[in-house]
C-alpha cells in the first residue's frame, strides 16, 4: 500500500505555510498596522506606509501555494486603542481586500482591542485563547502568545504563536585606519527568525488547573516573527533577552534549547549556542591594521 504523504510545512517571507488533507493555509503574525504612524508622530522618523506592501506579499503567498485560508495570529493593529485616525482610514479597507483574496481568520492579540468593529463580516475573529485547524494528525493550534492556550489546543500536533517577534542581532567590524584607531564592533541591525521550542504540556496543564498526563508530556511551539518588515524584535542571541507571554514566563518552554531558523527554514543553531557566539563576538577585541 502506498503511504500517504505527511503534512507539508514550509517557511517563506516570515510566514508559515501548511498543506495537508485537512488543512491548507498561510500563517502570519503581528502585522502591527499603523506602527509607522506612531514612530513618525513620536520620533519624527518617517517610513512608507506598510499596508500595501503587506497586502502584496500576502497575495503572492496565497497564489504561489494555492491555499484555502489565511490565519493572522494576532496584533493586526499597532495601537491598542481604536480611536486613532489611521485605524479607521486603513484597517477596514485593508481587511476587506484581504478577505477578498482568501478566507481570513484572526486570532486576536494584545494590541487588538475592539478590533471586531473594524472587520468585515466575512472575517472570522476567534477566541483569544486560540483555535485548532486541521484534523487528526494534522491538527495545529494557533495562539497569539500573550494568553494561555485553551485546553483543547494541547491535543494539536504542534502550536504556532507570535507576540515576541524573535530576531537575531548582528554586528560588524568598523575599520578607520585613517584615524589611527582600532577596529570597533558596530551594531548592524537584526534579522527576523523563527523559533522552535520544546513545550511542556504538563506545565501548561498545571497552570490551567488541569490534571497532568504522564505519557503526553511534550509538543513543539513555533514562534513566528512579525510579518511587518519595519518591526523590530526580541534578539534571542542577546544574553539578557527573554521571550514574552505565559508559556515563556512560566518556563513551560525550554528557551535556551530552542532551535532558531531563518525565515526560509535554514537552521541557524540553538538559542544557547547563538548566545555563546554573541558573547564571544562582543568580548573579543578586533585587531587593527
Amino acid at each position: 500500500m502506498k503511504q500517504k504523504p505527511a503534512m507539508e510545512i514550509l517557511f517563506e517571507d516570515r510566514s508559515m505555510i501548511v498543506r495537508g488533507d485537512s488543512v491548507s493555509a498561510v500563517l502570519i503574525s503581528d502585522l502591527h498596522l499603523g506602527f509607522e504612524e506612531v514612530v513618525s508622530n513620536e520620533k519624527g522618523v518617517h517610513f512608507p506606509l506598510q499596508h500595501t506592501d503587506i497586502l502584496e506579499r500576502i497575495e503572492t503567498l496565497v497564489q504561489k501555494y494555492d491555499v484555502r485560508a489565511l490565519y493572522v495570529i494576532g496584533d493586526v493593529k499597532h495601537t491598542i486603542a481604536t480611536d486613532v485616525p489611521y485605524n479607521w482610514d486603513i484597517l477596514p479597507d485593508f481587511m476587506s481586500v484581504l478577505s477578498g483574496l482568501v478566507k481570513t481568520v484572526v486570532v486576536p492579540g494584545n494590541h487588538d482591542g475592539d478590533l471586531e468593529a473594524m472587520l468585515p463580516r466575512n472575517v472570522d475573529l476567534v477566541d483569544v485563547h486560540g483555535i485548532i485547524i486541521g484534523k487528526g494528525d494534522e491538527k495545529i493550534g494557533l495562539i497569539h502568545g500573550h494568553a494561555w492556550p485553551a485546553p483543547e489546543l494541547l491535543d494539536a500536533s504542534l502550536l504556532v504563536a507570535g507576540h515576541s517577534h524573535p530576531s537575531v542581532s548582528r554586528y560588524h567590524t568598523a575599520s578607520s585606519p585613517e584615524t589611527g584607531r582600532d577596529d570597533r564592533r558596530r551594531y548592524a541591525g537584526s534579522v527576523p527568525v523563527v523559533l522552535h521550542s520544546k513545550l511542556s504540556k504538563n506545565c501548561v496543564r498545571r497552570n490551567l488547573g488541569m490534571l497532568e498526563i504522564a505519557d503526553d508530556e511534550y509538543t513543539t511551539l513555533v514562534t513566528l516573527p512579525s510579518f511587518n518588515k519595519i518591526m523590530t524584535g526580541i534578539a534571542v542571541n542577546s544574553p539578557s533577552s527573554r521571550l514574552q507571554g505565559p508559556l515563556f514566563d512560566n518556563t513551560c518552554c525550554e528557551f535556551l534549547e530552542s532551535e532558531v531558523f531563518s525565515t526560509d527554514g535554514l537552521f541557524l543553531g540553538t538559542v544557547g549556542w547563538l548566545r555563546n557566539r554573541f558573547n564571544e563576538t562582543i568580548k573579543s577585541r578586533p585587531r587593527g591594521d
